[in-house]
């Protein structure tokens, strides 16, 4: 399957769902992005200047422009899109990327955020082999930050710890910068909590230091009840290694991998705070899928068809009309007048020989 055909069964699955297509423009204020660059995976906008002195910029994130336009109403929208963002690739080079998301903006419940991970679910199986979803929860980690007592900058400095699971590390710099001593010795549990979800929030409920982490521990119970006995139960694990910007994110969050890609191909999470920041009510959750990483993932299956017509200077017509017979009667086929490099096929019909 390549990327193209995923966005089609991707679009499919949402519209089962009930969600409404969402259209963005490419360009956008270049202060949207200026002023929420934290919230943006990659840092680099592509600028320039519009009319009457603007500056605009190309998109290189769709949340920020539903969050930004959506009217600020009593009415729950469950949106998804497929569109082109414009980041800079490791090699420093401005791309064209696709990406397919899904939004939800209103009165989030249980239920919303339950429906999200069976999405999220469904959308990672669409891409073949086996994947994990890793569910964090802001609400813990910042909860155990306060039981740290950390302030900004050391807050800084453990959320990169809790992601690299340095424990080594952790104990030098809570010793040096004076953090909580009892909060610091439940460090290393922390980030070795994970495996079957409802054990998992057991154990995170048991090293709750304060409300915030047992209100999140809650959440998180909340979600592995509604989730238990599906039927990718087993592919959603709890890990709280990983950690979005404390300044927009403040709920459950998740990292989406594939087998064969190295790098998480999803994002997403609660995002209430980007709301109130665009003094907008409700809540707001949501996820994206960088299919930009799933490029090599993609090269690396060549195409089926069910016939392989290899023709010759004299068979030309021949060929052609076989292959209408064939996608009449609802096969596939390719027509090459050399055996390609790039599709597998089941059968070879070899027109060459023929004068």
């Amino acid at each position: 399957m390549c990327v193209d055909e995923l966005i089609i069964k991707l679009a499919e699955l949402y519209e089962r769902h009930g969600l409404r297509r969402y259209k963005p423009g490419c360009f956008e204020d270049y202060s949207l992005y200026l002023d929420n660059i934290d919230f943006l995976i990659s840092k680099n906008v592509i600028a320039f200047g519009g009319a009457e002195g603007r500056l605009l910029a190309l998109r290189p994130d769709v949340t920020l422009s539903v969050v930004s336009h959506l009217p600020d109403d009593k009415n729950t929208r469950k949106l998804y899109y497929a569109e082109k963002v414009y980041r800079r690739s490791e090699g420093g080079e401005f791309k064209e990327l696709d990406q397919t998301g899904v939004e939800f903006v209103g009165d989030i419940d249980r239920v919303c955020e339950s429906e999200i991970v069976w999405l999220i679910c469904d959308t990672l199986s669409l891409i073949g082999g086996r994947y994990i979803l890793d569910v964090s929860h802001m609400g813990y980690i910042e909860g155990y930050m306060r039981a740290l007592g950390a302030d900004n900058a050391q807050s800084r400095v453990v959320y990169e710890l809790l992601r690299e699971k340095n424990a080594h590390d952790f104990v030098g710099f809570s010793r040096t910068n004076g953090l909580d001593c009892g909060a610091a010795e439940i460090f290393d549990s922390i980030i070795n909590i994970g495996g079957n979800m409802a054990d998992a929030v057991a154990e995170a409920k048991r090293y709750a230091l304060n409300d915030d982490m047992e209100r999140a521990a809650d959440e998180l119970e909340c979600l592995a009840r509604s989730l238990a006995g599906w039927e990718f139960c087993d592919n959603v694990r709890l890990n709280f290694s990983i950690a979005n910007s404390a300044d927009y994110y403040n709920g459950i969050i998740f990292n989406g991998y594939v087998d064969g890609v190295p790098k998480r191909v999803l994002s997403g999470g609660r995002y209430d705070k980007l709301l109130k920041k665009y003094s907008k009510s409700g809540g707001a959750i949501g996820f994206a899928l960088y299919l930009g990483e799933l490029e090599r993932y993609f090269k690396t299956a060549a195409g089926v068809a069910d016939s392989l017509i290899l023709y010759g200077v004299n068979t030309q017509r021949e060929a052609l009309l076989r292959a209408r017979e064939i996608i009449a009667g609802g096969g596939t086929v390719r027509l090459a007048s050399e055996v390609p490099e790039d599709i597998k096929f089941k059968s070879v019909t070899d027109l060459r020989k023929f004068k």
